[in-house]
């Protein structure tokens, strides 16, 4: 997807751009517009780099997750601007969510926390949310909570 083709499809969908996000975003997306098929980690990445790009600053990845406890999503986002915190657990378009992590998501969620699972797939979600429109993240309509 070209720039001005993008910047015109934001423009239509969020009406109209500053040039502040009109000349930030372009790049953002061109490289993250061949997201299907990418890992996992490609995918938590480009999703990182277009949060830096809007002004999410305080981000947390637990580096080696082999030595931590089960479960905790795969990304915190801060932004000190909207006092707004995130979790996010990312998946490839095929990926399965593991019981552990749907107890932290679902737990997160119901103590009043955003929370996400992003896929490839969800690019225009992840724009709505960490862009100028400031969705509230949600867990997917279809995320099965544990059972207790």
């Amino acid at each position: 997807m070209n720039g001005e083709l993008y910047r015109k499809l934001l423009a239509e969908r969020y009406g109209p751009l500053d040039r502040l996000e009109t000349e930030r975003l372009p790049s953002a997306v061109d490289r993250a517009e061949s997201v299907t098929g990418t890992t996992e980690e490609q995918w938590r990445r480009q999703v990182r780099d277009i949060a830096m790009r809007y002004g999410w600053r305080l981000q947390y990845h637990t580096a080696d997750s082999r030595r931590s406890d089960p479960g905790w999503p795969d990304e915190v986002f801060g932004h000190l601007g909207q006092r707004r915190t995130l979790f996010v657990e990312f998946k490839t378009d095929t990926g399965r969510i593991r019981p552990a992590q749907r107890e932290w998501l679902s737990h997160l969620a119901d103590s009043g926390f955003e929370v996400a699972v992003w896929r490839p797939h969800d690019l225009p979600t992840v724009l709505r949310v960490l862009g100028p429109a400031r969705q509230r993240a949600t867990l997917p309509a279809n995320f099965r909570r544990p059972t207790r």
